[in-house]
């Protein structure tokens, strides 16, 4: 179900109840297409090994730009949770305004520059070496995973393809969460791009200022606290 971003959510007619453990919902919002997508999957999100909400934001600046914001959201709290989470959170999404143009701008230019075939691109590895990228007919970007969470590189290598690509991949899940970006400028798989690409998002209210999606950090800190407060607990009872 495909909705514009000023047409407000209205579950179908046709649309039938099942009997299940849980709800799921999974919403889709392109900004720069100004629409966004609504389906409820059912039992296919229901993963016991993967957290109940999961947003994934996608931004691509060099040929084909896009932005988009997804949500998976799993519940069992209630009948029909999973549509009032929708009603809430397409209203929450869909009142959010960014400048789009901008934003592709700022990370163009930490990401992107125009190339050829013929050009060199060089790209750090995990081990901090120095690799040739780019080969004869192919293009490359250079590509860094790093872990919000634990605050550290994941992994640094090139990829090879036939068509430009500068983009930012972000996957949060309150437990786990990682920022991945693509490159096609010399060495630009660094600690250095990955600080400004989120000191970009930051500025545009697309991220907190270490690049967490809004509502996934917040709640990983409050377990964070807990288990804190219940370690000092226990320290002090048995001291």
């Amino acid at each position: 179900m495909i909705y514009s971003m000023n047409q407000s959510f209205v579950l179908p007619p046709n649309c039938s109840y099942i009997s299940s453990n849980r709800c799921s919902v999974k919403l889709i919002f392109w900004f720069e297409r100004r629409n966004y997508v609504v389906t409820f999957p059912g039992d296919i999100l229901n993963d016991d090994n993967i957290d109940d909400n999961r947003h994934f934001v996608m931004i691509e600046v060099a040929m084909n730009t896009f932005f988009s914001y997804e949500i998976n959201h799993v519940c069992k709290n209630k009948d029909d949770c999973a549509r009032n989470f929708a009603e809430k959170k397409i209203i929450a999404m869909t009142q959010r305004s960014f400048n789009i143009s901008n934003i592709y701008t700022d990370l163009e230019r930490i990401l992107f520059k125009k190339e050829s075939l013929d050009d060199d691109l060089l790209c750090f590895d995990s081990n901090e070496a120095v690799r040739q990228c780019a080969i004869a007919g192919m293009m490359g970007s250079c590509q860094i995973i790093d872990d919000l969470i634990k605050y550290n590189i994941h992994r640094r290598t090139c990829q090879r393809h036939s068509q430009e690509s500068a983009s930012v991949n972000i996957y949060d899940s309150n437990s786990f969460a990682i920022m991945t970006v693509k490159c096609n400028r010399m060495l630009c798989n660094g600690p250095l791009t990955i600080e400004a690409v989120k000191n970009v998002l930051n500025h545009y209210n697309i991220t907190d200022v270490n690049g967490r999606l809004p509502g996934n950090s917040s709640r990983l800190s409050i377990k964070y606290y807990l288990f804190i407060l219940i370690f000092f607990c226990s320290f002090f009872e048995f001291n």
